[in-house]
């Protein structure tokens, strides 16, 4: 008898050491994941749904990793496809306070019918394809007359035991979706039959053809469903099958807990009468718990979610054998994962090209990055039924699998009648980011892709020996369009190749390059160099769902297709020209324009600054260096010349350019005044401020770069003279030609302050665009002045946001 109790001692020692040591594995798999393979998500912000040939598709991208601003990736690529898979547009863009935009031109002349914008980071490449951001676009085409094939409508019922499994003997909640060719739910209802068609229960959808209910499965029964489709068609759907072992999940998500039930048949081999649960969020554990259910066929615990960010939580349940046997979703919505913006319009004027004014507040002081599309809303009218937007998209559908019908909705209220409604979602779609199996098998991803710091130059030296090699660097002087020239120090490795990261400019530059101390150029003439592209290539095209096409109504479509006519009707007049080209040619440019068009380019051109043209200015010349012209001539810009100098605004160090390269203080204080064409002073925040050195201080003396401020503290942005500037050292190099940003289109609202009727039809459909507006601790507040066209009756207003908390916004007006 002693002999036996030592035994079964040593099994429940033995039990519970394994267990525990299960639970630590599958905390360091999660560590590992979260820390090694951190994933990321995209959201793009269009100004409209559906545009006309010969449009602009101006859009905003939104990053995150862990429902957080993403600080992995710096660059983010964006194309428009055809239905073909070919890329028709391609632009790469900078991320900048986990924000990029960028355009697409539609041609006047594309016939085709629907496009597709693709998103995503070179991170994001390393992991499922499916999770790249894919977004159908309509394109409303009157000279093509798009011949719909006849179609068949189809019905279909989908069940889903919460778990993942039917149980014998098991009482189990079992949801259901019903949803016709083109995923639009229907309402329905009917009856559980076994086989004998004696009925077991009755069933009828509850929210947009979604539903659950509850009935225990026997052995050696069959069951199926009957019911009617929306033309009163019987149907008949049959069950999936109960399995003999495993264990029945049961979830209720209330407002500070989710809890579980765990139910087994009452006889179950060993290795389901213990259970490991986990609960995980993001790649992040929130709750592990050991049930032992040797004695017991029901165990009910909770989970509390009090101090939980919002979002979707996995919870898995593993058996003794450490086996997966039970899994269910639940979204956490403790109405934290917004900000209010407000929106006011302080000026309304609707008539004929009247002036309008909006008022845009965020409170607090974290720092927000909004993007905000104006727009007739006669021809871009709301369509909730199938409209996604940031809510959605980064705290739901990117996380689930299945599609979700009408998305919005579940984001609309904080009542409990939609929170009870999105459990249905819940129950009725599943965790896509990553699979259990993989991580116990330790299938981790293949990554391919590093994320991307920037641009970076890089390539490869031919024709060398290994002592030629050695030590070697190249120099290498970056010219880029519409700006000035940055120095560049590339060191060679043992095997050849280069490679500078952290590069920032925009459309194309010259990179002209020798070997370091190569006075005669002897190595540079016998060396072959060759440069590689400076992003990823595309990924491989997969093929796309039209299903989730948000279609305009046929009097959206009608009056579409009618401003598209008139603007081709005023073409072929020979009436048309740009509203920039009209504005352009009633006055003079001013200097700073001029030398605005000469020097910069990007984010430096134009924005809210302060500029100084060193031309005829002697004062300027007098001054011995530009830090010390720049003393007390910008109110809030703090510049302290005693070493190691330091230069700041609100608090905040100030990022520091020389010819749109980042520069440090050393650099700007060897530079003459005589030498400098124009500076430019840059209000906090600064948008260009992506990668950029900033001034610190260290023990030795000397002005260090130190990381980014963020462009908190705004930027000094100073131009060398064309005739001075360094690119004069570049004649004879040999010479690159490098792929920068994608050249930047600026936004044009037109200005009918001087002239409101000039020879020309204003058809806008977009009256204003900004996809960054940026909200700080002393700028709660931005005024936005437009002007309204011709026939635009009502507008309609979308913000759209994210803070550097992680917390999303969206604000939507129609002003009439």
């Amino acid at each position: 008898m002693k002999g036996l109790f030592l035994k079964l001692s040593f099994f429940l020692i033995l039990v519970i050491t394994t267990q525990s040591i299960f639970a630590q594995r599958l905390d360091s798999l999660l560590n590992k994941l979260d820390s090694a393979y951190p994933q990321e998500k995209i959201y793009l912000h269009f100004d409209r749904p559906y545009y006309n040939p010969g449009e602009t598709i101006w859009f905003k991208a939104y990053l995150t990793s862990g429902n957080l601003p993403s600080l992995i990736s710096k660059n983010i690529y964006a194309e428009l496809i055809d239905t073909k898979g070919k890329i028709l547009q391609r632009k790469v863009m900078p991320v900048i306070e986990a924000g990029a935009s960028s355009s697409f031109d539609l041609p006047d002349t594309l016939s085709n019918t629907l496009l597709y914008v693709r998103a995503y980071t070179a991170w994001m490449l390393n992991f499922d394809s499916s999770l790249l951001y894919v977004k159908p676009i309509r394109i409303i085409n009157s000279s093509h007359v798009v011949k719909k094939p006849m179609i068949i409508s189809s019905y279909s019922l989908h069940f889903f035991p919460e778990g993942g499994d039917l149980i014998l003997s098991v009482n189990s909640r079992v949801a259901f979706k019903a949803n016709d060719q083109d995923g639009t739910p229907f309402t329905v209802t009917g009856n559980i039959l076994n086989d004998k068609g004696n009925k077991i229960a009755s069933f009828s959808s509850m929210h947009d053809g979604m539903g659950y209910f509850s009935f225990t499965p026997q052995r050696g029964v069959a069951y199926k469903a009957v019911w009617k489709d929306k033309k009163g068609l019987p149907h008949e759907t049959p069950l999936p099958d109960a399995k003999t072992e495993g264990v029945g999940l049961s979830v209720n998500n209330s407002t500070s807990s989710i809890s579980f039930t765990l139910t087994r048949p009452d006889s179950a081999s060993s290795d389901f009468t213990s259970y490991y649960v986990v609960a995980q969020m993001q790649q992040q554990l929130l709750y592990s718990a050991i049930v032992n259910m040797s004695r017991k066929t029901t165990v009910t615990a909770s989970i509390p979610t009090d101090s939980l960010p919002d979002g979707v939580v996995q919870l898995t349940v593993f058996n003794a054998a450490q086996l997966p046997v039970a899994e269910r979703i639940v979204f956490i919505n403790h109405a934290n994962y917004y900000f209010i913006t407000d929106l006011h319009a302080i000026e309304k004027n609707i008539t004929k090209r009247g002036h309008n004014t909006l008022q845009v507040d965020v409170g607090g002081s974290l720092i927000s990055n909004l993007s905000i599309a104006v727009t007739d809303e006669s021809l871009n009218p709301q369509q909730p039924e199938r409209e996604e937007n940031i809510f959605s998209n980064l705290l739901l559908t990117s996380d689930i699998k299945g599609s979700v019908y009408n998305p919005d909705y579940y984001f609309s209220s904080d009542e409990d009648s939609i929170k009870q409604q999105l459990d249905l979602v819940m129950m009725t779609n599943g965790w896509r980011r990553f699979k259990w199996e993989d991580l116990l098998a330790n299938k981790w991803p293949q990554i391919n892709y590093l994320p991307e710091h920037y641009l970076s130059i890089k390539g490869e030296v031919y024709g060398l020996t290994k002592n030629l090699l050695a030590g070697q660097e190249l120099t290498g002087i970056l010219k880029a369009k519409g700006s000035g020239s940055k120095i560049l120090s590339l060191p060679i490795n043992k095997d050849g190749t280069f490679k500078a990261d952290g590069v920032s400019f925009f459309d194309t530059a010259h990179l002209f390059y020798q070997f370091n101390n190569d006075k005669d150029k002897k190595l540079t003439s016998i060396a072959s160099i060759l440069f590689d592209k400076s992003y990823v290539q595309p990924p491989a095209v997969f093929s796309f769902s039209s299903n989730t096409v948000l279609e305009p109504d046929s009097s959206t479509a009608r009056k579409n297709k009618i401003k598209t006519n008139l603007l081709r009707q005023d073409f072929f007049a020979g009436t048309v020209k740009t509203l920039k080209e009209v504005t352009v040619t009633t006055r003079q440019k001013t200097i700073q324009e001029k030398m605005d068009d000469e020097y910069t380019s990007g984010f430096f051109s134009g924005g809210d600054d302060i500029s100084f043209i060193n031309q005829d200015n002697e004062f300027a010349k007098s001054a011995p260096d530009v830090l010390t012209y720049l003393q007390g001539k910008v109110a809030g810009l703090q510049v302290y010349l005693i070493d190691p100098g330091s230069i700041s605004w609100r608090g905040s160090t100030t990022s520091l350019y020389l010819n749109q390269m980042a520069a440090d203080i050393n650099e700007l204080k060897s530079i003459s005044m005589n030498d400098v064409a124009m500076i430019k002073v840059f209000r906090p925040p600064f948008l260009g401020d992506f990668g950029a050195p900033s001034v610190g201080s260290s023990n030795s003396g000397a002005g260090t770069i130190s990381s980014s401020s963020g462009g908190a503290g705004g930027a000094i942005a100073v131009y060398t003279k064309n005739g001075n500037d360094i690119t004069s050292t570049a004649q004879g190099l040999d010479f690159a030609l490098i792929n920068g940003y994608s050249a930047i289109k600026e936004f044009y609202s037109p200005d009918y302050s001087a002239n409101s009727t000039p020879q020309l039809n204003d058809y806008r459909s977009t009256l204003y665009w900004n996809p960054f507006l940026i909200m700080d601790k002393t700028t709660r507040r931005i005024t936005i002045p437009f002007y309204n066209s011709d026939n635009c009756k009502k507008i309609r207003v979308v913000i759209e946001g994210i803070n550097e908390m992680g917390q999303l916004t969206r604000e939507e007006k129609v002003f009439e």
